[in-house]
């Protein structure tokens, strides 16, 4: 059992190294730009660590992307449902820590070089906990008033997102949740 972690350790290891590298060589060019070769020589280590875990780049990109999306989803699936009132704020709190957490990979995602699929995923992410809030607890004249606050409030929250990593999110979670609560309270939801 203790071999057993040591190796999970290792392998989380070798992933946070490839990681890293890539993050950092996505600040500088498109993904389809990038090699094995120099991601490897980036994070120090030969290109057959790197296809124990990953057919290619993209792949690669692919993976990083699923198992952030993964932890997002888990951190809103523990938020109860409620009104989006009580909701928001919460749920934008652990959205701007998470970012926070993951600001060097979401600064790159959402950069000219990101992968713009990341930006859709974001997207469908935030609109399906919006729409399971907002049908529980407003009514909803139509399907089209629905997609036009939704829009209004998703792409206001990236807009906020993208400046905050922009400027290496030089506020705190909880101040950049409270100016988006009270944008999407004062002007999107209600």
């Amino acid at each position: 059992m203790a071999e057993e972690k040591k190796e999970d350790r290792r392998v989380r290891r070798t992933r946070k190294l490839l990681t890293q590298a890539l993050t950092e060589l996505l600040q500088q060019k498109q993904v389809n730009e990038i090699t094995v070769k120099e991601l490897t020589d980036l994070a120090d280590m030969n290109r057959g660590t790197f296809y124990m875990y990953y057919r290619d780049i993209y792949d690669m990109l692919e993976k990083t992307q699923d198992e952030m999306f993964e932890k997002l989803n888990e951190i809103f699936a523990l938020r109860g449902d409620g009104e989006v009132t009580e909701q928001t704020k919460p749920i934008l709190l652990d959205l701007f820590r998470f970012i926070g957490e993951n600001r060097e990979m979401c600064r790159v995602l959402l950069s000219p070089n990101g992968d713009m699929s990341f930006l859709h995923r974001l997207n469908d992410v935030l609109r399906e906990k919006c729409l399971h809030l907002y049908l529980d607890s407003e009514p909803v004249a139509n399907d089209e008033e629905f997609e036009y606050r939704y829009s209004f409030v998703v792409y206001g929250c990236v807009g906020l997102i993208r400046t905050w990593v922009g400027r290496d999110c030089s506020e705190t979670p909880e101040k950049m949740a409270e100016l988006a609560s009270h944008l999407i309270i004062s002007g999107g939801l209600r």
